[in-house]
C-alpha cells in the first residue's frame, strides 16, 4: 500500500544568483519557474482529534509555555510556512477567569474559548480550547485568576513530507492518586514500524512528586517512564511534554493503549503521584515502514543532462518521484560561463585528521562558473566504507583567476607539474557552505573555518590529465564522530567530465533540482540548457 509514485503539484520556488532569469522569445523576464509539489488538504475540527496517513504528510508540532502568574504572555510559534491551523488550550486549577476567555493570534484578532471541565480523579480543574488559523503567536492577557493559569499549549498542523502518520485525541482527562487509561487510534501500515507517543501534562507541581506512564500495543509492544517532577524547562509551571518510543509495532496494530498511574507508595515510589490534567491532546506519530528502511533516492523523468534549444519554451518538463513517498522540489536555474561534472570514479576526497572512514567520493558531482566569474561545487559525497552514508555539500568560492593574480594576491599553490597553467578561487564565507550529513553522518556537523590554506584549484594534474579539479579547505567540527583537530583540512583531487561552456551567440543556463524524499534521502539533478540567441 505505500509504495506509489507520486506526480508532484504545489508551488516551491528557490532563487540562488542574482543572475536569475528567465526568457521568453522577445525580451528577458524574471522567472516564474514552477515546481508543483503534491498538496493536501484535510477538514478543520477542534474536537475529537486527527488522524492522517503517511500518503496525508501532515505534521502537528507541539508548543506550550507555563503560566503561572505570568500572564500577560505571548506563545512564539515562529514560521508559518505551509500552516494550516492551530489548536490553541489554556489549563487553570483552583479558580478561573470565567465561563470564556479571549486568545489573540499575530495580528490582535480575537477567538473565544468556552470553558470544560475535564473528567478524572482531580478536581477543581478546567480547560479552554480554541481554533487559530496560521499564526507566528499566540497572545493571552486575561489576568483575573492568574496565579490559578497553569499553562498555554499549542498545536500547529502543518503540510509536510514527514514520512510520518500522526494521529490525535483531544482528551478531557485527568488524575491524582490513581490510574487513568486511554485508547489512541493509529495508521495501520504492510510492515513493522516506530511509534512515537507525546503526552502533554498540565497542572504538574515541582514537589518531588512522581508521574508513570505506559503505552502498549495488542502485540505486546511496550514502554514506560517514571519522572520525579522537580523542574520546568519553561521557569517555575507546570507543563511538560513526555515522550515514548516503540519500536518494531506490527504493521496491523490500529490502537495504543495509555495508562497514567501516580498512586500513592506504587511504581517504586514512597511518595503521592501528581495530580495532572491532560486537556491536551495525546498525539502518536507512526514511522511509516517504507519511509523507516529507504535509502533509494528519488528518480527524474523525462531528464537529460544537456540539450540546445532555440527559445525558453522549449524547455521541457521535468518531473520527480520515489518509489516510498512524496518527494520536495528545490529549483534554481541561472546563466553560467561553465558548467562540469566531477568524475565519479576518479575523485578522492579525504578528511584529514579523521582517522577511520575519513575518504568520500562524489556520487555525482558538480561545478558551475557563473556570470560574475564566481563557482560553486556541489552534489553527494559517499563515504568509501559505508556508501549509504556521507555529506550532501554546497560550497562556493569566490572570483576564479590566474595563476598571476592568484601569487600577487598572495595566494598559496602547491608543487603540480604547469602550475602556471592553473587557475584558483578562495573560498567564499558570506555564501551558505554546507556540509549535511546522512546515513551514519546524520549528525556530524562540518563547519568550513576562514583560516590557513583553503583554495579552489583547477588545471593539468599528472594523474588527471587536464581538466582537473582540487580543492583545499580548512574545517572544524566532527565526522563519523570523530572529532576534527584543530588546523586541518579536507582536500580532493578530481577529473572534469561533460564539461559545457558558454559559446558566442548561445546563453548557457544551468537548471538545479535539489529532490528530497520523506526519509531524507537527496538526489540533485543538473541539465545544461544552450539557448541560441543569433
Amino acid at each position: 500500500m505505500m509504495k506509489k509514485n507520486y506526480v508532484t503539484q504545489l508551488v516551491v520556488m528557490v532563487l540562488l544568483l542574482s543572475q536569475l532569469t528567465a526568457f521568453s522569445k522577445e525580451n528577458p523576464k524574471p522567472t516564474s519557474k514552477k515546481i508543483p509539489i503534491k498538496s493536501n488538504s484535510f477538514t478543520s475540527s477542534t474536537d475529537p482529534g486527527w488522524s492522517y496517513s503517511c500518503d496525508d504528510g501532515i505534521e502537528v508540532e507541539l508548543f506550550s509555555l507555563g503560566l503561572k502568574n505570568n500572564v500577560p504572555a505571548t506563545l512564539s510559534i515562529g514560521d508559518i510556512t505551509n500552516m494550516d491551523r492551530v489548536v490553541v488550550e489554556i489549563v487553570y486549577k483552583g479558580n478561573n477567569p470565567g465561563n470564556t476567555i479571549e486568545i489573540k493570534d499575530d495580528s490582535g484578532n480575537t477567538y473565544a474559548a468556552t470553558r470544560v471541565v475535564p473528567t478524572g480523579g482531580s478536581s477543581n480543574v478546567w480547560y479552554y480550547r480554541t481554533e487559530l488559523p496560521a499564526t507566528t503567536e499566540i497572545s493571552y492577557s486575561n489576568t483575573k485568576e492568574a496565579k490559578h493559569a497553569q499553562s498555554m499549549l499549542a498545536y500547529v498542523f502543518r503540510k509536510k513530507n514527514n514520512g510520518t502518520a500522526t494521529s490525535g485525541v483531544f482528551t478531557a482527562l485527568s488524575g491524582f492518586n490513581n490510574i487513568e487509561t486511554t485508547t489512541i487510534p493509529i495508521q495501520t501500515d504492510s510492515g513493522p514500524r516506530t511509534v512515537t507517543v507525546e503526552l502533554p501534562i498540565s497542572e504538574l507541581t515541582p514537589d518531588g512528586r512522581y508521574i508513570h506512564i505506559e503505552v502498549s500495543a495488542a502485540d505486546g509492544s511496550f514502554a514506560e517512564l517514571t519522572e520525579t517532577i522537580d523542574s520546568f524547562p519553561s521557569g517555575e509551571c507546570c507543563i511538560k511534554i513526555f515522550e515514548l518510543t516503540m519500536t518494531e509495532v506490527a504493521g496491523t496494530v490500529d490502537e495504543i493503549e495509555i495508562k497514567i498511574d501516580t498512586r500513592k507508595n506504587k511504581n517504586g515510589q514512597t511518595v503521592y503521584g501528581q495530580s495532572w490534567v491532560m486537556g491536551g491532546a495525546v498525539k502518536t506519530n507512526v514511522r511509516c515502514s517504507c519511509v523507516e528502511n529507504d535509502t533509494e533516492l528519488p528518480t527524474a523523468n523525462n531528464f537529460v543532462d544537456y540539450i540546445l534549444i532555440e527559445d525558453m519554451s522549449q524547455l521541457p518538463e521535468v518531473t520527480f518521484s520515489d518509489n516510498c513517498s512524496e518527494v520536495t522540489i528545490e529549483y534554481k536555474q541561472y546563466k553560467s560561463r561553465e558548467s562540469c561534472d566531477i568524475d565519479l570514479t576518479n575523485s578522492n576526497i579525504k578528511f584529514n585528521g579523521v582517522q577511520s572512514n575519513n575518504e568520500f567520493t562524489y556520487n555525482k558531482g558538480y561545478y558551475v562558473q557563473v556570470l560574475d566569474g564566481s563557482a560553486k561545487i556541489f552534489g553527494k559525497l559517499r563515504n568509501d566504507t559505508d556508501t549509504n552514508s556521507g555529506f550532501d555539500t554546497d560550497l562556493y568560492f569566490e572570483k576564479v583567476m590566474g595563476y598571476a593574480l592568484w601569487i600577487q594576491a598572495g595566494g598559496e599553490v602547491d608543487n603540480a607539474a604547469d602550475i602556471d597553467r592553473h587557475k584558483f578561487a578562495n573560498v567564499d564565507f558570506t555564501k551558505p557552505n554546507r556540509f549535511s550529513g546522512f546515513g551514519a553522518n546524520k549528525n556530524d556537523n562540518v563547519e568550513l573555518v576562514n583560516s590557513n590554506p583553503h583554495y579552489l584549484d583547477i588545471g593539468p594534474r599528472d594523474r588527471y590529465g587536464y581538466p582537473n579539479v582540487s580543492f583545499l579547505l580548512s574545517n572544524t567540527g566532527t565526522v563519523n564522530g570523530q572529532t576534527i583537530p584543530s588546523g586541518q583540512h579536507i582536500e580532493m583531487n578530481a577529473a572534469f567530465t561533460k564539461c559545457v561552456r558558454a559559446r558566442d551567440g548561445a546563453d548557457l543556463w544551468v537548471r538545479e533540482w535539489t529532490v528530497t524524499d520523506a526519509a531524507g534521502n537527496v538526489a540533485v539533478f543538473v541539465q545544461r540548457v544552450e539557448i541560441e540567441i543569433y
